[in-house]
């Protein structure tokens, strides 16, 4: 089992948060989930910013063995947005410091930041201890995240460079992968990622599959225009007459979808791809949807981790695994709550077993509509 070390960030003083195959962060508002993901994001960004490459061509892995002196932004890189060291460091802290790390099959990466007294726009690591695997996923070159404030529709986004395939932390190069014909007729999805029984792998026929599948009736297409430097989406669907629309014409259902497709279509094996609220702006039929999906997408050797507030994401993930999507054991949902006595979030961390079940269902875990139910047949009595 993998698990994030915290020490001192933010809302946490101490705590280990178990990472599996698939992982699920649930939980009311204000209890740790984005802080847990944001102090992932800022030890992936120190190592992009303080680890070294090889002189081996064919290794693309960072190398991350020590501290060399360099500081990390803490706003900024992949949409942080921290603030000042003070308001980085744990107000319950008793150091002056900040540990982020991993805990991964007995081995251990653990970055040592200290912090200075003044109030700066950085940390920087003091110490670092690694022996994990260099091909451990957050040494790899690529990794996925996507934002729960995605880009919506718009007319034209621009075109810009990637070191990798990726729609963005917001799905802003959705068109531009989709559009770029040299891409998206030249990338062949893997086959186990492939909708159902269609053999043609090329990228935008299978995103267009999936995207029918969790949002019935449309279609996308890219436009791809390196004079204007722009890209674009365009939409059909049966409204439109089988005419493609700009996508500010049909809504932000498909605009925050559309990138959890991409990604989930493009991503290499055995790296990272966390994705915040994928229910967002979706009918509840389409957010189960999104879940059997994403639990398929993480059977094929993507690792993911979900930031949800939706019970039908969680119905989704459940059903996938009874149909052996993946493996019950590489399931992981993690519930953050509020304990009064309890300096820090309390988690729990929830099983789910082959026939779907959960291994237990602690007091507002995704049970406001039962509270509710029970509400309103109370009223209706006394009525």
């Amino acid at each position: 089992m993998t698990s994030l070390k915290i020490k001192n960030f933010k809302c946490f003083t101490d705590i280990s948060i178990p990472l599996n195959r698939l992982t699920v962060f649930a939980g009311g508002n204000a209890n740790g989930k984005s802080s847990a993901i944001q102090a992932l994001l800022f030890l992936r960004r120190t190592i992009e910013h303080c680890a070294i490459w090889t002189d081996d061509s064919n290794d693309t892995n960072y190398h991350f063995n020590k501290a060399n002196g360099l500081s990390v932004e803490l706003n900024g890189s992949y949409g942080l947005s921290l603030g000042t060291s003070s308001e980085a460091v744990s107000f319950n802290a008793d150091e002056q410091c900040i540990k982020l790390g991993i805990n991964s099959e007995q081995l251990e990466l653990l970055v040592d930041y200290d912090v200075p007294v003044e109030d700066v726009l950085w940390l920087k690591p003091d110490s670092v201890i690694n022996n994990l695997k260099s091909d451990f996923y957050l040494f790899k070159q690529e990794f996925y995240y996507l934002n729960a404030e995605r880009v919506g529709p718009r007319v034209n986004n621009d075109i810009k460079f990637y070191d990798f395939p990726n729609t963005g932390y917001n799905g802003s190069l959705c068109a531009q992968l989709l559009g770029d014909s040299s891409f998206e007729y030249g990338f062949k999805v893997e086959k186990d990622r492939k909708f159902q029984n269609t053999n043609n792998l090329r990228l935008g026929i299978q995103v267009n599959k999936w995207l029918d599948y969790i949002l019935p009736g449309n279609e996308v297409e890219g436009i791809f225009n390196t004079k204007l430097m722009s890209s674009q989406i365009r939409m059909k669907n049966s409204f439109s007459n089988n005419e493609s629309v700009l996508a500010t014409n049909i809504g932000f259902g498909i605009s925050y979808v559309l990138p959890i497709i991409l990604t989930a279509l493009i991503a290499k094996r055995d790296t990272l791809f966390i994705v915040e609220n994928p229910e967002a702006h979706l009918h509840p039929s389409a957010q189960s949807r999104i879940g059997k999906f994403l639990t398929k997408m993480a059977s094929t050797g993507i690792n993911i981790i979900i930031e949800t507030h939706s019970d039908h994401v969680l119905n989704g993930i459940q059903i996938a695994v009874t149909e052996n999507e993946l493996a019950p054991d590489q399931t992981t949902i993690n519930y953050f709550s509020k304990d009064s006595e309890n300096p820090q979030p309390s988690i729990e961390s929830i099983k789910i077993n082959n026939k779907g079940e959960l291994s237990q269902w602690p007091s507002g875990f995704f049970d406001q509509s039962q509270k509710d139910y029970a509400t309103l047949l109370k009223l209706r009595k006394n009525d």
